[in-house]
């Protein structure tokens, strides 16, 4: 399905994983193997090989293994451009499961722009490592943003800050509401019985 495509294995990666990157579709490869790329080196042109519907360049990042089973969300991997930050977060239910395919309002309180964005679906999606994420918005103007989620009967809204260059990150517990504050190094597994609002 990925038709004609190059794997780059990074020479970095995140705790001695390494960073593996997958670009597909593409209608020419310029690379070959085994040779070493530097950053704006032609890989070759976008296409419309393998299963597509257009012109497009797939784009993937996985740690450690070279599988489609180890791919990443790449929104997390990318530097937003300048002046533009990158909404995460993790969504369970009051009794911690992770909430799918759920809804998620984002408004930027400046300009009245409203993004719709919904939560992961219940398969074939890798959370990070670090974040436990699902749910992703990417390239968002800096400034005030206010989130809201309808969560079965009720209404929680957040207040955030969207920083340049930076990641935004929010849990979301069913009635416990959200709470903004970084995963700890721990596995976010581990800590859910520590769970406070």
């Amino acid at each position: 399905p990925y038709g004609l495509a190059v794997t780059i294995r990074h020479d970095f990666g995140w705790q001695d994983k390494r960073m593996i990157t997958v670009y597909a579709h593409m209608d020419q490869i310029d690379v070959v193997v085994g040779q070493l790329v530097d950053a704006g080196d032609p890989l070759g042109i976008v296409g419309t090989t393998g299963k597509t519907t257009g012109p497009h360049l797939h784009f993937e990042v996985r740690l450690e293994r070279n599988s489609y089973y180890s791919t990443l969300n790449p929104e997390l991997w990318l530097v937003p451009p300048q002046g533009w930050g990158v909404l995460v977060g993790q969504m369970r239910n009051t009794n911690g499961s992770f909430l799918t395919e759920q809804d998620v309002t984002v408004h930027n309180l400046e300009t009245d722009q409203k993004w719709t964005v919904r939560s992961y679906g219940p398969i074939a999606v890798n959370k990070d490592p670090y974040y436990q994420e699902n749910l992703v918005l990417s390239d968002l103007p800096m400034g005030p943003y206010e989130i809201t989620i309808d969560y079965l009967d009720d209404r929680y809204t957040q207040n955030v800050e969207i920083r340049p260059g930076a990641i935004t990150y929010f849990t979301f517990r069913g009635d416990f509401g959200f709470r903004m504050r970084l995963p700890a190094e721990a596995d976010i597994d581990d800590l859910l019985p520590a769970f406070n609002p």
